[in-house]
């Protein structure tokens, strides 16, 4: 009876571990909900007009900024070792503080200068959704 026991926790154990139960999870990616293509539309328009493209890319290449293609849903270093993934919460934060969660390898302060003049801007509500659904477009 004692080894029927432990022979089934080793094969409940291998089960969860083979199908990613235990409730842990990565959390290295997270699906992105369907986008809205008029509003991805709207939040490329943005990105030219507010000049994001100055610091980043959409075609991969890192600049001032961290490219932002294929991004949403990814986790990414931190300066300060931790790391967080790139959600619609961690996209609208980085675009409203852009010092608050500054990415491995690239300089803190660099986004708040070149930004500042847009933020009425970029804080509104439309604005914000619409960079945030153009980001998720390219994942």
């Amino acid at each position: 009876m004692r080894r029927l026991l432990l022979f089934g926790c080793l094969l409940l154990a291998l089960l969860l571990v083979a199908c990613g139960g235990g409730g842990g999870g990565s959390g290295e990616k997270v699906t992105p909900p369907p986008v809205n293509a008029e509003l991805a539309a709207a939040g490329k328009e943005y990105f030219n007009k507010y000049a994001c493209s100055t610091c980043h890319s959409m075609a991969g290449q890192a600049g001032i900024g961290p490219a932002l293609n294929g991004i949403y849903g990814k986790k990414v270093q931190l300066e300060d070792g931790s790391s967080v993934v790139r959600d619609d919460a961690y996209l609208r934060e980085s675009i409203l503080q852009p010092d608050a969660k500054i990415v491995k390898g690239y300089p803190k302060g660099s986004m708040t200068n070149v930004i500042m003049p847009f933020m009425p801007e970029l804080q509104k509500p439309e604005v914000l959704d619409a960079l945030v659904e153009y980001i998720k477009s390219t994942t």
